[in-house]
């Protein structure tokens, strides 16, 4: 009995919380504020199925807000509002001025079947101007925002362009326009030449005006895989969701509960365009974002006292101590230096006066003092005559190399007053006139007692010595540069010596040219130098091989030279190649016997082997037999495919005729379609007529050119020699050409015996 009594007083307890709880429910009422990022009515329409359905959840009366940042700080300030759901941007904003509780979710929202917790920003121009295409061409354009604390409205455009190189803060002109809907009328009716906006706006808009992507062009677009949206910009955290602290900690875990049991699929989630929330995100991006830009809530610069300056660069000031420490001390031990150097310097003048070699000293670019070498080498009277005055007075105006005496001299004084060594050969006038040559030598000599440094010059004569170079360089320069190959022998025709040109015609290598034979033939190379030996030269033309074995033609001069003895010490040669001359001639005979297309004999070389024929023939009392060749139907093949394609059949047939004919005959091209051929030692009538007939069939046969099928025939006529008239080859030819007429009349493709029509 206790027991039921017990069991109905529990019953009725939770029976009187649960009552408790739902009137409390029904009594309690949220305000959840949101950002009205566009129009408050889009916002209202769009967000309002969301209150609906925390309310519809909780069984808390959740009422729906839309504030612009402005309003909405104040409503939290003045705790009007329960939750709020905004940009990660104004989040940091509020969240330096108030204290909040945290993120309670990140928003993940829709683009048809793909979601993304993501945000980023966009640039964009209308579809037309034409001169901006890249985010260089931002700088000096207006801009249009929504507001300085619109994450993917303004924040993330501008570090974008600062990592472009424009900071768009100093030089372009920025209107802000409250919200996306009012940038992108902005840029479309051609107050703001670009407009910043979030992502998703777009294509927001683009659902009531279909024709928004033809409008507009996206700058610097991103190709972000899984991301939805057209982009600008890097990504950052979607918008938090963030539950003030006076609220119930009870009612947040409902609302929690109730926002992450939302799923893709839902009509909640459809119609406000989300695919529900998730935990919070993590915004320390959105946090290094504004220290970059330094908005706010990080637009103040910390103060920084000494002592933190000290505290923080305490090893640097140590060590700037130490370095100062140990400079005094150098500085000492320089002057010390200093001072031992002076006296040294002071010897060494004296020790210059008396030195045998010229030598001076120069201050300013300035002669100041002189030993008597100097003025014995310039062949004055006196060192007066040198002092106060430059080098360049007693140089001729250019150097060798061209340089003015006075330009070439001044920085070298500067690099010698600098520290350094200068050595170089100059040129130099005597006070007769005359040149000569020196190395000039100049070093910094430092004294205590002077106020600026001095310069010591050393001048030492090589007058001689550049006269001896000058002509063994004019020796070597005709050696060296002959185009014609220069080798010296020995009195025993060894090459002791050659120049490039010889190395290059040979194609030897120096090491195996010198100590080597030159290229002279091997049967006749003692007679030439016997020969050079006796008249004093040799000169003719031979043939040989260079090195790798290619064979050249050398025009060669041997010429002997004599002691002062008169006997023959050495030999010198000169040779040049004369392959390319030869191989001119040889095709100059080519061109002359052989016609260019086929490479067969032409009409010359056809009427000389025909005379030889004749006068063979005549002399075997044997037979020979010209025949004259015409191609049937070869103008048609020409016009239609080219003459490229009527070459190729020439060729071609020419081939095929000439593979019929023996080796002792001759088939020749007379020009154009024409052929004419010698037959040697004709036997008798019928096997020069089986050698006809086959002619006949192998032109007959088709030729692939021009990737066509072509057919032509031949009409041949032919006589035979000697005849009872003594006749010349023209006449035989002329002979033959009469029958290749006949063969024409007659049908063509056949051949015709010549006969003369008086018989």
């Amino acid at each position: 009995m206790n027991i039921r009594r017990f069991v109905a007083c529990l019953c009725f307890l939770f029976a009187t919380e649960f009552v408790a709880m739902a009137s409390a429910s029904a009594d309690e009422t949220l305000t959840m504020g949101v950002f009205a990022y566009r129009p408050d009515s889009v916002l209202q329409e769009r967000y309002q199925p969301l209150t609906d359905y925390l309310s519809r959840e909780t069984g808390i009366s959740v009422r729906l807000e839309v504030l612009n940042q402005e309003n909405m700080s104040r409503a939290i300030a003045a705790n009007r509002l329960d939750f709020f759901l905004t940009n990660p941007s104004h989040f940091l904003l509020i969240r330096s001025e108030r204290s909040l509780t945290g993120v309670l979710a990140t928003l993940v929202r829709r683009s048809g079947q793909s979601s993304t917790g993501s945000l980023g920003g966009v640039i964009f121009t209308r579809a037309e101007r034409d001169d901006i295409e890249q985010l260089a061409d931002i700088r000096d354009k207006t801009i249009a925002s929504p507001g300085v604390h619109f994450l993917g409205g303004y924040q993330t455009q501008v570090l974008e362009l600062m990592d472009a190189g424009i900071d768009i803060r100093r030089v372009n002109l920025i209107r802000f326009m409250g919200t996306h809907d009012r940038v992108v009328r902005s840029v479309l009716s051609g107050y703001a030449d670009v407009g910043f906006i979030r992502t998703s706006i777009l294509e927001q808009m683009a659902q009531e005006d279909p024709d928004l992507f033809t409008k507009v062009k996206v700058l610097n677009r991103q190709r972000l895989a899984g991301f939805p949206y057209v982009v600008s910009t890097r990504l950052y955290p979607e918008w938090p969701l963030v539950a003030l602290p006076h609220v119930n900690e009870r009612a947040v875990r409902r609302i929690a509960s109730a926002l992450f049991a939302i799923e893709p699929e839902d009509e909640v989630a459809l119609s406000v365009g989300i695919s529900g929330f998730s935990p919070p995100a993590d915004y320390q991006s959105v946090e290094y974002l504004a220290r970059t830009l330094r908005v706010t809530p990080y637009d103040q610069v910390p103060q920084l006292t000494w002592v933190d300056a000290l505290h923080q660069y305490r090893l640097w000031v140590f060590t700037i101590l130490v370095l100062l420490m140990l400079l005094v001390a150098l500085s000492l031990w320089l002057g010390k230096s200093k001072r031992q150097l002076a006296a040294e310097q002071r010897r060494l003048r004296q020790l210059i006066r008396g030195w045998p070699q010229a030598a001076l000293l120069i201050r300013g670019g300035l002669f100041i003092d002189t030993n008597r070498a100097s003025v014995d080498l310039l062949r004055y009277t006196s060192s007066e005559s040198l002092v106060g005055k430059d080098l360049a007075v007693f140089s001729p105006e250019f150097q060798p190399d061209g340089q003015i005496s006075r330009q070439k001299m001044a920085p070298m004084l500067a690099r010698v007053s600098a520290g350094q060594v200068e050595q170089c050969e100059w040129v130099l006038n005597r006070s007769d006139g005359t040149e000569i040559w020196v190395e000039l030598t100049m070093a910094p000599v430092h004294t205590e007692d002077e106020p600026e440094a001095l310069i010591l010059c050393s001048l030492y004569e090589i007058t001689l010595r550049k006269h001896a170079e000058q002509r063994q360089r004019l020796a070597a320069s005709v050696f060296e540069y002959a185009r014609e190959a220069i080798f010296i022998t020995d009195n025993h025709g060894i090459v002791i010596d050659a120049n490039d040109a010889y190395l290059a015609i040979t194609g030897r290598p120096r090491n195996r040219a010198i100590g080597r034979l030159p290229p002279l033939p091997v049967e006749e190379g003692s007679g030439i130098f016997a020969s050079a030996r006796s008249q004093g030269f040799w000169s003719g033309e031979f043939s040989s091989r260079r090195n790798d074995g290619e064979p050249i033609t050398l025009s060669v001069t041997l010429s002997s030279v004599r002691g002062d003895h008169g006997e023959v010490s050495h030999f010198v040669g000169i040779f040049s190649d004369i392959s390319r001359l030869k191989e001119q001639e040889r095709k100059l005979r080519i061109m002359a016997h052989y016609d260019a297309l086929t490479g067969m004999p032409n009409r010359v070389l056809f009427a000389d082997r025909l005379q030889q024929g004749m006068a063979l023939t005549r002399r075997q009392s044997g037979k020979l037999a010209v025949v004259y060749i015409d191609l049937d139907e070869f103008k048609p093949v020409n016009d239609a495919f080219g003459h490229e394609a009527g070459d190729q059949l020439l060729v071609e047939v020419a081939a095929r005729m000439r593979s019929e004919l023996r080796q002792e005959d001759t088939l020749a091209r007379l020009g154009g379609d024409e052929f004419a051929a010698i037959v040697m030692n004709v036997q008798d009538d019928a096997s020069l007529e089986t050698l006809l007939v086959r002619l006949l069939a192998r032109v007959a046969e088709p030729v692939w050119v021009a990737d066509h099928s072509v057919e032509v025939s031949a009409s041949i006529g032919y006589t035979l020699f000697p005849q009872a008239e003594d006749l010349d080859g023209d006449q035989l030819l002329r002979q033959a050409d009469q029958a290749m007429y006949q063969a024409k009349h007659r049908g063509r493709n056949r051949y015709v015996r010549f006969s003369d029509p008086s018989s």
